[in-house]
C-alpha cells in the first residue's frame, strides 16, 4: 500500500477524532492523535505532561510572545518542533490517519497527504460534545467557541491560510451525516485519489 497519510483537522464537537478512528480501522493503517504528544516526549526528553502543556498553550498571546523573544528557541517551541518532526516521520512510514495539530500544514509539500476538514451545525457539536465527550458545560456554545477559537490560534501560527479556509483542504465535510458515513465518504475519496 502507498505510502499515503490522511490529515483531520476538525471544529470541537464535529466528531473529528471519532472519525478519523473509525477511518483509520476501515483501512487497516495506524491511527495517531493523543498518541503524539508520548512519541514527542520519547523523542525530547521532556514530560509528557510538559508537552501536553505545550499543545494547549495559545502561541498568539502577547506573554508567550514576549517569552519566546526572549529564549532562542524557546522550551515550547522546541518541544512543538519535536512534534512536527515527529509527524512527519510518521507520513514517511505510511499509511496512516493523523488527528490535529496542524499537521495538514506541516505536511504541506507532502503530495500523498490528504487533507480534510471537519465541520458540523453547533446544536450537533453540542450534543457531541455532551454525550460523546461528556465534557462539562456551562455556557456550551461558548465553551466549544472557545476551543475552536484556541485550535485556530495554535494552527494561524504554523499554516499560510488560516485554520477552516478551503483553500487549505482536499475536502470539507459536514458531519452531520453520522461518523461512519463521513468515514466511508473520505475512504472512497483515498481510493479513488491513490487507485486503491
Amino acid at each position: 500500500m502507498e505510502k499515503f497519510v490522511i490529515t483531520i483537522a476538525r471544529q470541537h464537537g464535529s466528531g473529528g477524532r471519532l472519525i478519523g478512528e473509525c477511518l483509520a480501522k476501515k483501512m487497516g493503517i495506524a491511527y495517531y492523535d493523543k498518541e503524539l504528544i508520548s512519541l514527542t516526549a520519547k523523542k525530547t526528553g521532556f514530560a509528557t505532561d510538559f508537552v501536553k502543556e505545550v499543545e494547549e498553550k495559545q502561541t498568539s498571546s502577547f506573554l508567550y510572545s514576549i517569552y519566546a523573544a526572549a529564549t532562542v528557541p524557546s522550551v515550547y517551541e522546541q518541544a512543538r518542533n519535536a512534534q512536527f518532526a515527529v509527524i512527519r516521520e510518521l507520513a514517511d512510514k505510511g499509511p496512516c490517519v493523523i488527528v490535529g495539530r496542524a499537521a495538514d500544514s506541516i505536511l504541506r509539500g507532502n503530495p500523498n497527504c490528504v487533507r480534510v476538514f471537519i465541520h458540523a451545525p453547533m446544536e450537533e457539536r453540542i450534543r457531541r460534545a455532551r454525550d460523546d465527550y461528556r465534557e462539562p458545560m456551562d455556557n456550551p456554545e461558548k465553551d466549544i467557541t472557545k476551543k475552536d477559537k484556541s485550535r485556530a490560534a495554535f494552527y494561524n501560527t504554523y499554516s499560510e491560510y488560516p485554520w477552516g479556509d478551503i483553500r487549505n483542504y482536499d475536502m470539507a465535510l459536514n458531519s452531520s451525516i453520522g461518523i461512519e458515513r463521513s468515514a466511508d465518504i473520505i475512504y472512497e475519496y483515498v481510493k479513488a485519489r491513490f487507485g486503491l
